[in-house]
């Protein structure tokens, strides 16, 4: 990563998609090398998580609107959203034992 005084003007930034990625960064323009995709094969840990995250993502949509707005209360101060931590909470289960 790279930081910028400024980011350039549209055409430039166009002109080197696939090659170099332009973004904004808590108030900071930078540049980076186009990320990449690792393949198509992942860890087998990484591939053990999937199902407890599409769970846990599709039902997001399924909690109370009190519940949701707990949850968004609870991620104010973190770099997280409400459905983030939800996520997170139930994947690590970081919530289990609350006692």
């Amino acid at each position: 990563m790279a930081k910028l005084k400024k980011l350039p003007g549209i055409n430039i930034i166009n002109g080197f998609k696939g090659v170099i990625d332009f973004y904004v960064w808590m108030g900071i323009a930078c540049v980076r090398k186009w990320p990449r995709s690792p393949g198509h094969f992942r860890a087998p840990a990484v591939e053990a998580q999937w199902p407890a995250f599409t769970w846990a993502a599709s039902n997001w949509k399924n909690l109370s609107l009190e519940v949701k707005d707990a949850y968004n209360q609870m991620a104010v101060s973190t770099n997280l959203t409400g459905k983030d931590l939800f996520i997170k909470g139930y994947i690590s289960k970081v919530f289990l034992d609350l006692t």
